[in-house]
């Protein structure tokens, strides 16, 4: 058994209940935390773990929780509200801290008010997006001045902090962080020579997109942590595309766009969300793909896919990597992105052990030639 306590805050959400599961069965010692206390017991029961209700909006229990914790693993949402919130608890806990999403606008208020606790780690975006999927340049040996367009989405059911998120990306206004203090994306743009061209891609529908069956809508978007990949790869270009496999979601979320502004309307939003998207599944198996095309000056285009059934399995997966990477040392002290600190073979590798349900493979689109499988 390892003895020291990992506080999972979440814990009964989709996410939380697979990383829960996880550590449990690697033996980790666990704290469980959540909301609802009925949920919250029988899990801690399957797992052997202790429980503690804990609203993360309430200082005192946060900190509570968090106390004698070696590490904090964050798995409660929506991101854009909980920002830093749950970091600066576990940092004065003195337990390093992960967090499934964070994303850049996290990154950026930690080092606006960086904690006072010494050899800290802290890993943000240890998720599928961006984390898993910002390693995918360097699997597919990514060079300067390369060219790579990303499409990512399909049809499965999304709940709770989830849909939350969604509901926060087009609401910008809405939250602790004003909309003018941070740029977090801009529909219709994509990444060329350096800098981002705004409003310059159009919406589009196809019916022959490669690993997305049926008529899919494409949204482009450039993201703030997808600019950051360029910067990083010192890209020519970088497209992306966010793929709707049905039409209930995306029109949902384009007529809550700036609809937005209080904790009713929120909690109104995400139920719309999670209705549209259960109408989109409706009749299909769910999927989640995102697909990467390396598009190289003077070698074949390459592709790169990562399919899975469950992208909150996915996602817990790539957490849990990332904790078994932060315990065994690899991972320096600071505030980090993890994608700047995990070893794309090794993490993919973790995460179709962790869930079968999800394939990573490469290969060579335009010779049909079939690599790299895992």
């Amino acid at each position: 058994m390892k003895r020291f306590c990992i506080a999972i805050l979440g814990a009964t959400g989709s996410i939380g209940r697979e990383v829960t599961h996880w550590l449990g069965a690697a033996g980790y010692s666990l704290r469980l935390g959540a909301r609802q206390s009925e949920a919250l017991q029988t899990l801690a029961q399957r797992v052997n773990a202790q429980d503690q209700v804990v609203d993360l909006y309430q200082q005192e229990e946060l900190d509570a929780f968090c106390k004698g914790g070696a590490l904090v693993v964050n798995c409660a949402g929506p991101s854009y509200l909980v920002l830093d919130r749950v970091a600066h608890s576990a940092a004065r806990a003195g337990a390093h801290y992960i967090d499934v999403s964070g994303d850049a606008p996290v990154w950026h208020l930690l080092q606006q008010t960086p904690t006072r606790a010494r050899g800290w780690t802290a890993v943000l975006s240890a998720g599928m997006l961006p984390g898993l999927a910002n390693l995918m340049p360097d699997w597919l040996g990514v060079q300067p001045d390369d060219a790579i367009t990303v499409y990512s989405g399909g049809r499965e059911s999304v709940r709770g902090a989830a849909a939350g998120d969604l509901v926060l990306s087009v609401n910008n206004q809405y939250g602790t962080m004003a909309a003018s203090s941070y740029w977090y994306g801009e529909a219709s743009a994509f990444w060329v020579k350096g800098e981002p061209h705004l409003r310059r891609l159009p919406t589009e529908l196809r019916h022959d997109l490669a690993h997305f069956p049926g008529e899919v809508t494409l949204l482009p978007f450039l993201s703030s942590d997808a600019e950051r990949l360029a910067l990083r790869h010192q890209l020519r270009e970088l497209r992306g595309y966010n793929v709707f496999s049905g039409s209930f979601l995306r029109e949902t979320l384009t007529g809550l766009r700036g609809w937005v502004n209080n904790a009713e309307r929120l909690a109104q939003a995400v139920a719309q969300v999670e209705q549209a998207s259960e109408l989109d599944l409706l009749g299909y198996s769910p999927y989640y793909r995102l697909v990467f095309d390396l598009i190289p000056h003077h070698t074949p285009r390459r592709r790169a896919v990562i399919s899975t059934d469950s992208s909150a399995a996915l996602t817990a997966a790539v957490t849990v990597s990332t904790v078994n990477a932060l315990l065994r040392g690899d991972i320096a002290p600071g505030v980090h992105f993890a994608d700047d600190v995990l070893i794309a073979t090794q993490t993919f590798n973790d995460v179709v052990r962790l869930h079968p349900g999800t394939q990573i493979r490469q290969y060579l689109p335009d010779e049909r030639l079939e690599e790299g499988k895992l």
